[in-house]
């Protein structure tokens, strides 16, 4: 199944539950179908977690039938925040909660494990960026972007000209823990809800599966207290919910508007500080079903408050578009940039499901396309491609123009993936606008 004798770089996706691996050729093709999932060991401690790291690694090379002196780099993203060089942060976070994790250098750890170069990446970060350059195509790097991925907590990431916008230390676009009004969001007698970082009343204290869990269902359950998750163990309710919520539960629907206003609240915010072409939503809440996921849609949209000039530069009528005709054509043809320009350019919600395009697969094909940029990047002062200084000579102008390139090359994948991305354009009609 390898690919006779090709370099490869390998993607690997560490999460709070499991991790993901994926195999690329240098020159552009994915070698592995579906997800290729182990636990990822992160309660265990930072030790375990790099070993189920590894392990995955060697998995995904079994698999595909490449030998491991083909690899030239590995993608590496994890859960955030973190310094654009892998270390955790000093305060840890939802998933790294343990004291050992705090200002972990997990990138460096693996390298050392491996003896390979590991290029790294916020996965929110990530995520952002593939779903950026796919959608925007040949447009990528003039246009911009901001996207918000639900899951354990509430990834994120700024994308500015086709770059991701990382900041001093690499925690920029961390967008669970940026504040949010609560006047009007919280129901009568509702806590303020704390998120796991300690804040109160940011955005991944309700738009997380942890903030469902510690904050969200603990209340409605006392609106609704003969509810059948009543009688569920919290963590196990909290990941029933949204069942409940594709079937029109009333107590399921009250939680996951609050969701949605939260999200739209944090557009909101986005809309004035970097006034974006496009929002992008990820996550289990648009890998749903279709009714569920355009409901939930709808109501980000509803409340994300636009300015009069931004509604309209998003068009009229508004409504959701399945584009997966586009995503099917591939890149190489226009794709999701050509549907872009027929759309409107400004103020689009987006949502992406079944290709996981900013879920586990979007993280892994974002790391295993940064990890190739940086091992196809030009020798530098004689410096062979892609020792183990890779990830010092790395620079984001240089990858992200690589990944632009590399993503000509995923037509197949993306058939493979029958990747949806749901659009909803931001319109006067539904938006409140100021």
């Amino acid at each position: 199944m390898g690919s006779a004798g090709v370099p490869v770089v390998v993607g690997l996706d560490n999460g709070g539950t499991s991790n993901n691996a994926t195999v690329l050729t240098v020159d552009g093709r994915f070698l592995v179908d579906g997800l290729l999932e182990i636990p990822s060991e992160v309660r265990e401690g930072p030790e375990a977690a790099i070993e189920a790291l590894a392990q995955a690694l060697d998995g995904a090379l079994a698999q595909t039938g490449v030998s491991r002196d083909l690899v030239q780099a590995v993608g590496l993203d994890t859960p955030g925040p973190a310094s654009a060089t892998g270390v955790i942060s000093s305060r840890g976070s939802t998933n790294f909660s343990q004291p050992a994790w705090r200002g972990f250098d997990v990138r460096g750890a693996l390298q050392r494990r491996l003896g390979l170069p590991v290029i790294y990446h916020n996965d929110g970060n990530a995520a952002a960026l593939y779903a950026h350059h796919v959608y925007f195509g040949d447009e990528a790097m003039t246009r911009s972007s901001v996207s918000a991925i639900v899951g354990t907590g509430l990834g994120g990431g700024v994308v500015e000209s086709g770059k991701v916008i990382a900041g001093a230390a690499g925690m920029a676009g961390e967008l669970g823990h940026v504040h949010i009004p609560l006047n009007g969001l919280l129901g009568p007698g509702q806590p303020e809800p704390i998120c796991a970082c300690g804040f109160t009343g940011d955005v991944e204290s309700v738009a997380s599966l942890t903030g469902i869990e510690n904050n969200l269902l603990p209340y409605w359950l006392t609106r609704y207290p003969d509810h059948p998750l009543a009688a569920e163990p919290a963590a196990r309710a909290a990941k029933l919910v949204r069942g409940y919520g594709e079937r029109g539960d009333a107590l399921a629907r009250d939680l996951f508007t609050q969701q949605a206003m939260a999200l739209g609240r944090l557009f909101t915010v986005a809309a004035n500080f970097t006034d974006p072409h496009a929002y992008f939503v990820g996550g289990g809440v648009v890998e749903a079903a279709p009714e569920f996921r355009d409901w939930f849609l709808a109501t980000v949209r509803e409340h994300t408050v636009l300015r009069e000039e931004q509604a309209r530069s998003a068009g009229r009528g508004g409504g959701v578009v399945a584009l997966r005709s586009a995503a099917r054509r591939g890149l190489g043809e226009g794709g999701p940039g050509r549907r872009a320009e027929e759309q409107g350019r400004a103020g689009r919600v987006l949502g992406v499901a079944d290709g996981h395009q900013l879920g586990d697969r979007g993280h892994l094909h974002a790391g295993a396309l940064i990890a190739a940029a940086a091992a196809l990047a030009p020798r530098r002062r004689g410096q062979r491609r892609c020792d183990r200084r890779c990830h010092r000579s790395y620079r984001p102008f240089r990858t992200d123009r690589s990944i632009a390139r590399l993503s000509a090359g995923l037509s197949a994948t993306l058939r493979r993936c029958s990747m949806i991305l749901v659009q909803v354009r931001v319109s006067p009609a539904r938006s409140r606008i100021i």
